[in-house]
């Protein structure tokens, strides 16, 4: 049993993070440590980019098929997504909290443009 409450930061004080919340913050930080956006990773997954930010947030119960296909756009084994210590492991910048913001892949619509 302590060698569980050493991984899930119990022995720390810290509650552990549950499994979506793992999944969550391991896309996240390997999204940015890789410099791509929501919008691209969206693009790449073939989802709508408020769909990624929520599963960024672990406010989605997401099926296993859209954890493979965001484990493949983000070009990450899925159960890699889903270890606990995958940032110390990969050596990822847990202190970044953002990709650098590029051209978006489509083209957008100006709001209040004439008509």
């Amino acid at each position: 049993m302590h060698h569980l409450q050493s991984i899930s930061g119990m022995s720390r004080g810290v509650p552990p993070l549950s499994l979506r919340e793992v999944f969550a913050r391991n896309v996240r930080l390997v999204r940015v440590n890789a410099g791509v956006s929501q919008e691209r990773l969206a693009n790449d997954a073939g989802v709508d980019r408020a769909f990624v930010g929520s599963v960024e947030r672990g406010l989605r119960n997401i099926s296993i098929d859209y954890v493979e296909m965001l484990a493949q756009a983000i070009g990450a084994p899925a159960h890699e997504l889903m270890n606990p210590d995958m940032p110390q492991q990969r050596g990822l910048d847990v202190t970044l909290t953002r990709a650098p913001r590029t051209a978006r892949p489509y083209p957008v619509k100006k709001r209040g443009a004439s008509r």
